[in-house]
């Protein structure tokens, strides 16, 4: 196992980060996360949902995230009882473990297909 921790950290060290040195600096303001060059000072101020629409907007907006979090712990699980079926060695007990976590993995992907599915339908009813 700490042959793999390593490889993998030997990996990221020699394909990621000279990836990652050479990109272009963006302008000020231009990145992502940061705010617009002059943009109104709106710290201290509340927002709130003033009309229906903001609010399915929000609503929807937190379904789509819910969906890409639980994607991704899906995806993330599914790798991971991948790794128990290459390493049960022929433990009866060890597969049965992986082909649950395997299981709920897939249930994992179709719920964040579904919840992806019902954020598009939506939108298209309510016309946002």
């Amino acid at each position: 196992m700490k042959k793999l921790a390593l490889v993998s950290f030997l990996l990221f060290a020699v394909v990621a980060v000279p990836a990652m040195a050479q990109v272009t600096p963006t302008a000020p303001g231009s990145g992502v996360g940061s705010a617009p060059v002059g943009a109104p000072d709106t710290l201290g101020t509340s927002g709130g949902v003033s009309t229906a629409s903001d609010l399915v907007t929000l609503i929807l907006g937190l379904v789509n995230w819910f969906a890409w979090f639980v994607a991704l712990v899906a995806v993330i699980f599914g790798l991971y009882s991948g790794v128990l079926f290459i390493t049960a060695g022929g433990d009866e007990e060890k597969v049965t473990k992986a082909k649950n976590i395997l299981l709920y993995a897939i249930v994992g992907i179709i719920v964040a297909i579904l919840a992806f599915s019902i954020v598009a339908i939506s939108k298209s009813i309510v016309g946002i």
